[in-house]
């Protein structure tokens, strides 16, 4: 992150908060993200009337999923060069990690606070990011580390099916696969196995990663199925 101060006017001082490689960084960013969310939506609510507009606008749904994988895996590729750049930045010793959050931040919060309802005269004073910016930033990482996550799980369900064996269950009938997962959700159901042997029913599709004596723990699939924990 570069902070040189550049000599601007009589006196006078300039400050480039970012370089050259950062900012196209951020463009990069930009970019990519509007694109995913411009192509990503209308596949997720296909069946409305504006998602149907903008896929047959954009050439077809096979066009809307090529331009969306596309610009994903640039939004990959630029996460991999960020951390590759922070941490070579941090061994020569250019990047102090003014990112990083410490106990000054909530002192500005604070700080900020009293200002806003008129108990202290002037706002905090701050480094050269805020708690603001800060937080914006680190909302970026783990925005990213999600959607990158997620969009690969339905971008290869199979590959997730092989260490998830459970998903892939669900989806299997007679020895044969005929559906996959595609998306999970943060919901789950807590079951009682003995009420299930008491009526007569098994629970087949309970994976090894629980090793309860009664209970079973499962998180459903948005489209239905149901995957064992």
């Amino acid at each position: 992150m570069s902070g040189d101060a550049i000599g601007a006017g009589a006196g006078a001082a300039k400050v480039s908060r970012f370089s050259l490689a950062q900012r196209i960084e951020h463009f990069v960013l930009i970019l990519s993200f509007n694109v995913l969310a411009f192509t990503g939506l209308p596949q997720k609510y296909f069946y409305t009337g504006w998602a149907e507009r903008i896929i047959q606008l954009l050439g077809g749904i096979e066009r809307v999923r090529f331009i969306h994988r596309t610009f994903a895996v640039i939004l990959i590729a630029e996460a991999l060069w960020h951390i590759g750049a922070v941490i070579a930045a941090r061994r020569a010793g250019r990047d102090r990690g003014d990112m990083g959050l410490n106990f000054q931040d909530v002192r500005g919060v604070l700080g900020d606070i009293a200002y806003l309802i008129g108990l202290r005269r002037s706002k905090p004073a701050f480094g050269r990011y805020d708690y603001r910016q800060k937080l914006e930033y680190w909302a970026v990482v783990w925005g990213t580390a999600i959607m990158a996550t997620t969009g690969l799980i339905m971008w290869f369900p199979e590959t997730l099916a092989r260490y998830v064996p459970g998903g892939l269950a669900s989806g299997t009938f007679d020895g044969k696969v005929y559906t996959l997962p595609y998306q999970g959700n943060s919901m789950s159901l807590f079951i009682n196995n003995k009420l299930f042997a008491a009526a007569g029913l098994v629970i087949t599709f309970l994976g090894a990663f629980f090793r309860g004596p009664g209970y079973g723990y499962i998180v459903p699939w948005e489209n239905g199925l149901w995957f064992a924990l």
